[in-house]
């Protein structure tokens, strides 16, 4: 049984944007690519990079849908007004397929931050937020054991799709590069 996990990312029009093996994305502020976001600011811009070594912006207007954490109960979209979460769509998020070449069930998910190198690490010199599609709050998800459930999807299918978002914010001055975003799924 072969698994992979697709993520794409929505630029208003549909899930234009595949983030490939090489391909990271990354968080921006207000200037939108290449920009950084201020100490105790959260990202105004989110874009699809070639790589982590590149500076190149895969995704051409429009950019990938971005979501600012506002509180623990409001999102921004793209700058917009600040709205409950449980206002969010789809289309608002990031799209995460767990494809196998047989049926299979999922049975748990979970999502985390850390620190690149132990799962237990909390990512440094960031605060991460995300949140799946339906959620009331936005959950901190650092290291596995502080992991973000994402659902079940126990009908049996070849392709299961979760919707989630994402917001960081530095907690120190510099290059904060060191985190990963991991998903993990348990299937029967």
């Amino acid at each position: 049984m072969a698994i992979s996990f697709q993520w794409k990312g929505h630029d208003g029009s549909g899930w234009n944007f595949t983030v490939g093996t090489t391909n990271v994305i990354g968080f921006y502020g207000s200037g939108g690519y290449g920009s950084p976001i201020q100490v105790g600011q959260y990202n105004d811009a989110m874009h699809v990079r070639t790589s982590t070594s590149d500076d190149t912006d895969a995704c051409t207007p429009p950019h990938l849908t971005n979501l600012k954490y506002i509180s623990d109960t409001e999102v921004s979209i793209n700058g917009g007004s600040p709205i409950a979460l449980t206002s969010l769509a789809q289309e608002n998020s990031l799209q995460v397929s767990v494809v196998s070449d047989t049926n299979i069930s999922i049975i748990g998910s979970r999502l985390y931050a850390y620190d690149g190198s132990n799962v237990d690490n909390a990512p440094a010199n960031i605060t991460f937020k995300s949140v799946k599609l339906g959620d009331t709050t936005w959950s901190q998800p650092h290291g596995r054991t502080n992991a973000m459930s994402c659902g079940t999807s126990t009908t049996p299918a070849t392709t299961h799709q979760f919707y989630i978002g994402q917001a960081l914010t530095p907690t120190a001055t510099g290059a904060s590069t060191l985190f990963i975003t991991r998903m993990e799924v348990d299937i029967q």
